[in-house]
């Protein structure tokens, strides 16, 4: 069975799992990352080391960024989030601050809604780290409770035209049985760079299976009238597949 990864990050973990499984992985990124420099945030990361209030975490890949840009500055930033009331949007993020030695007082879900409720009222200033793109709705709800924002993003999620074209290809001729999402913006650039959105929805709609890493990423493909075939809660790459091989099983 030929299964398609849509990641960037992870390629290789992906291809040697899905062949260990009897899978044929074939690899076509829709997206590319590119690490802001440094000075960009320079003075952003000034101020988190000089304190914050609240910490809003993520991606746990985000939280390491901010970490080493702190320490390419010569700034401590542990013990200035050891003071902070720190939240994580999802598991891995979670599980990032932990290693980090901190621990997350509350954990969402994995979408930014689900840490809504978990905003506590208050002044002062709310760090806010994003994953490659703007978060309004987290902003908006953060100022509506008092806070001022800091957000800080290090590293930006850009489309990979090639990257896109190539797996749109492959789904439309009947090239991959399945496609795997990890992220909710590989579901976004891949249907908004697509030639036809409206082709490429149906044929992931009838004989090519999409996969969903997390409610985030299965929510998008819903967004754009694809329900997965297949959802992993756990959020990782080998309890995809191997479910997805399970679930094949079952409905046969």
């Amino acid at each position: 069975m030929r299964i398609a990864y849509a990641g960037l990050r992870r390629k290789e973990e992906f291809r040697i799992l899905a062949e260990k499984l009897g899978l044929t992985p074939l690899l076509f990124p829709v997206q590319t990352t590119e690490k802001v420099p440094v000075p960009e945030y320079r003075d952003h990361l000034r101020r988190l080391a000089e304190g914050v209030d609240l910490l809003v975490a993520t991606t746990g890949v985000g939280v390491k960024d901010l970490l080493e840009g702190g320490r390419a500055l010569e700034l401590t930033l542990q013990e200035p989030l050891k003071r902070a009331h720190r939240l994580a949007r999802g598991t891995k993020a979670a599980r990032t601050l932990r290693e980090l030695g901190l621990p997350p007082h509350g954990v969402g879900d994995g979408t930014s809604a689900s840490l809504l409720p978990l905003l506590p009222q208050g002044q002062g200033i709310a760090a806010l780290q994003l994953y490659g793109k703007p978060l309004p709705l987290l902003e908006k709800a953060l100022e509506e409770r008092g806070y001022l924002v800091l957000p800080l993003m290090s590293y930006r999620h850009l489309p990979d035209p090639e990257g896109i074209r190539r797996l749109e290809n492959a789904i439309l001729a009947g090239e991959v049985d399945a496609v795997a999402f990890v992220a909710a913006i590989q579901v976004e650039f891949l249907f908004e760079g697509a030639a036809d959105p409206y082709a490429l929805g149906q044929a992931l709609n009838g004989k090519v299976k999409a996969l969903a890493v997390g409610r985030v990423t299965a929510d998008a493909l819903k967004e754009w009238g694809v329900p997965p075939f297949y959802v992993d809660e756990q959020e990782r790459l080998g309890s995809m597949l191997q479910g997805f091989l399970r679930l094949c099983r079952e409905v046969v």
